[in-house]
């Protein structure tokens, strides 16, 4: 590795989408052939050579604000003696949305646990570069999370914000999160609008093109007191891409032995007055 590289840095392959016409890839789960339809562009991923770089020494270099994404300082002692998925996330719930409204002043938050929250060590990394929503698809989740119409339009005066929270449950040595700083994309070079039409509705997540100017990020051996928060979705950039920051497990060649990583990501809507937005 060279010996500019911090250490702790990883070279690795991070899973690219293929360019489609139009970047949009559209698949109706309630048509025949949908499954062969969506595995088809799955497919087409292309690994490219990356250097995810180790911001240990200077994480706080980087914030919600410019890169989209922060380490914080979140020690949460109750968590040593959580013993079931449950009572981990009777403690992470409440204790992430008091997180999320310290770190960017929102009054108010929404978790649906039920739907956003999962144990790492319950499914495979995902390892394909993606955001989990686009623009469009983060404004019609806010459809599904507030059913009734005149509560979501009084929260729509506010800047709309869905936050992220990845957080180790024991220091990670396999499979980290790696993130793409948000001044390092052109969104509307680099995105393809991947919707998936169900029976209910729609939903639309973000697949991302190759680009060398890309700049990637992960922190070496995060800690259960050192979650990752990451913005999917911000209203005050909506016209440039909502800043729907790009991540993805990465693969550490050297590291493919340690133990399997636990975490858990909970995923938020936070609403933030427009005078202080």
């Amino acid at each position: 590795m060279p010996a500019t590289i911090a250490p702790g840095s990883v070279q690795t392959e991070l899973n690219y989408a293929k360019p489609v016409p139009g970047d949009v890839w559209v698949t109706d789960f309630t048509k025949p052939g949908a499954e062969e339809h969506f595995e088809e562009f799955e497919r087409g991923r292309v690994a490219y050579p990356t250097t995810i770089v180790n911001l240990r020494s200077r994480r706080h270099d980087f914030s919600l604000a410019e890169s989209g994404f922060e380490y914080v300082d979140d020690e949460i002692n109750a968590l040593e003696d959580a013993d079931s998925e449950a009572k981990i996330a009777e403690i992470l719930l409440p204790a992430t949305e008091a997180l999320v409204k310290r770190v960017i002043g929102a009054t108010k938050t929404i978790v649906k646990a039920e739907d956003d929250n999962k144990r790492a060590d319950n499914k495979a990394p995902a390892l394909s570069v993606h955001s989990d929503f686009t623009p469009a698809g983060a404004e019609q989740h806010l459809l599904n999370v507030v059913s009734d119409a005149s509560e979501r339009e009084r929260l729509q005066s506010h800047r709309v914000m869905i936050i992220n929270v990845w957080r180790p449950l024991k220091t990670i040595r396999r499979d980290p999160l790696a993130v793409c700083d948000w001044k390092s994309v052109d969104y509307k070079q680099d995105w393809i609008a991947n919707r998936m039409i169900l029976s209910h509705g729609w939903h639309e997540l973000g697949a991302v093109k190759h680009s060398a100017q890309h700049q990637w990020y992960h922190l070496h051996e995060q800690k259960p007191s050192e979650p990752l928060v990451f913005v999917q979705y911000d209203s005050k950039h909506a016209a440039h891409g909502g800043m729907c920051v790009a991540h993805s497990a990465l693969v550490d060649p050297a590291c493919a032995d340690a133990e399997p990583r636990e975490s858990m990501e909970i995923k938020v809507f936070a609403f933030v007055p427009e005078s202080e937005a």
